[in-house]
C-alpha cells in the first residue's frame, strides 16, 4: 500500500514538473529575442569560450533550438541538464579528452545490454535494475552528445548528421531499444499474463497426463503455449515497429525544421517569417505533440509500465493506437511544413 501511494505521489510530482517545464518552454520560445542578420543563422555555431553560469548550467532551456523543443520531457528536463551539468562540473570533454562520444554511446549500449538481462529475468528486482540501468543509458545518449558539441563549441542542441558519430550514435540506439525489447518478450514469453487471451500454461496435472500418455491434452497444451508466445512476439514486434517509425519521422521533422527555421536568410522579411512561424500556436502543439510520440518517449512509457507491473497492459493497448497516432500526427506535419515552406521562402 505504501508503496503503490509513493509511486502516485512521485508520478503525479513529476508529471506537475514537466507540464510546468512545457509551459515554461512555450514561453521561452514565445519571449526570447532572437536577432537575426543576413548572415547570421538562428543556429549558429557558438563558442564556448565566455564562461558558462549557474542559471545557465542549471537551465534546460540552454541552447534552445527545434530539437530541443521536440525531445521527449524525461531527456529535455531530466537527462541532458545532468548531462550538462556533470560536463560542465568535471570538464569530462576536456580532461577525458581521449574519450570521444562514439565511446560514450557504447557505454551506453552496454548498459542497454544489462537492462535486458535483468527484464528477462522474472523477479520484480530485477525489473527495477533494468529500469534504472536502460535509464542510465539514456543519460549516457545525453552525455555523447553534450561531449561532442562542447569539443566544437557549440551551443545550440543539432544534430550533426554528416558526421559519423551521428551514425554511431543512431546505430547504438536500434541496438539499444531492440536488445531491450528482446530481453521483455523474454519474459512476458514465461510470465504470459493471466487475460483473457490465455489459459494456464502448464499445470502439475498437464504434465502428470502428458507422463501417462495421454497425447491429446498433451498436445493442446502445447498449442496453447505455441498460440501464447506468438501472440507475445506479435504485441512486442508492434511496439518495436512503431519505435522505429516514430524515430523517423521525429528525426525527419526535426531536420525539415531545422533547415527551414533554423537556417540563414537572405532578409530580414524571411527572418521574421521564420520566427513568426516558430513562435506559432500551430507550431507548437506539433512539436508538443512529437515530444510525447518520439522512440525516446515511448521507451519511457515502456520503462513506467514496467516500473507500475502493467507491462503487458501497456503493449495490448498500444499495439494498434499507437499507428493511427504516428500516421495521423505525421500526416497533420507534413501538411504543416508544406504549408509554411510556402510562407516562408514567398519572402526570400
Amino acid at each position: 500500500m505504501f508503496e503503490n501511494r509513493a509511486t502516485v505521489v512521485i508520478s503525479i510530482a513529476v508529471l506537475l514538473y514537466f507540464i510546468w517545464m512545457d509551459i515554461a518552454l512555450f514561453y521561452q520560445v514565445h519571449t526570447r529575442s532572437v536577432s537575426r542578420s543576413r548572415h547570421a543563422p538562428m543556429s549558429a555555431e557558438t563558442t564556448a569560450a565566455s564562461a558558462v553560469t549557474v542559471p545557465q548550467m542549471i537551465s534546460p532551456f540552454t541552447g534552445l533550438s527545434v530539437k530541443l523543443m521536440m525531445m521527449d520531457p524525461v531527456n529535455n528536463y531530466i537527462h541532458v541538464p545532468a548531462a550538462h551539468i556533470f560536463n560542465e562540473i568535471t570538464n569530462f570533454s576536456t580532461v577525458f579528452y581521449f574519450v570521444t562520444p562514439n565511446m560514450v554511446s557504447f557505454i551506453g549500449l552496454l548498459f542497454a545490454l544489462g537492462a535486458a538481462k535483468c527484464m528477462s529475468m522474472e523477479a520484480r528486482i530485477f525489473h527495477c535494475v533494468a529500469i534504472f540501468l536502460f535509464q542510465m543509458r539514456t543519460w549516457f545518449d545525453a552525455l555523447d552528445g553534450m561531449v561532442a558539441r562542447s569539443r566544437l563549441g557549440m551551443v545550440q542542441h543539432v544534430s550533426l548528421r554528416n558526421t559519423s558519430g551521428y551514425v554511431v550514435d543512431g546505430v547504438a540506439d536500434a541496438l539499444g531499444f531492440t536488445a531491450f525489447l528482446i530481453g521483455c518478450f523474454q519474459y512476458l514469453r514465461v510470465a504470459i499474463p493471466k487475460t483473457k487471451y490465455y489459459l494456464p500454461l502448464s499445470t502439475n496435472e498437464a504434465c502428470k497426463e502428458c507422463k501417462e500418455g495421454n497425447v491429446i491434452n498433451c498436445a493442446t497444451q502445447s498449442s496453447l503455449l505455441s498460440g501464447s508466445q506468438r501472440r507475445v512476439f506479435m504485441v512486442v514486434l508492434c511496439f518495436g515497429l512503431q519505435m522505429a517509425i516514430s524515430a523517423y519521422f521525429w528525426d525527419h521533422y526535426i531536420n525539415a525544421y531545422h533547415n527551414l527555421l533554423e537556417s540563414a536568410t537572405p532578409n530580414d522579411l524571411q527572418a521574421e517569417a521564420q520566427n513568426e512561424v516558430l513562435r506559432s500556436s500551430i507550431t507548437w502543439v506539433l512539436m508538443w505533440f512529437w515530444r510525447l510520440t518520439g522512440a525516446h518517449n515511448l521507451i519511457q512509457m515502456l520503462l513506467f509500465s514496467i516500473y507500475i507491473n502493467k507491462l503487458w497492459e501497456f503493449l495490448c493497448w498500444i499495439q494498434f493506437v499507437g499507428f493511427a497516432h504516428i500516421f495521423t500526427l505525421a500526416f497533420f506535419t507534413e501538411l504543416h511544413l508544406s504549408t509554411v515552406r510556402s510562407y516562408v521562402l514567398s519572402f526570400s
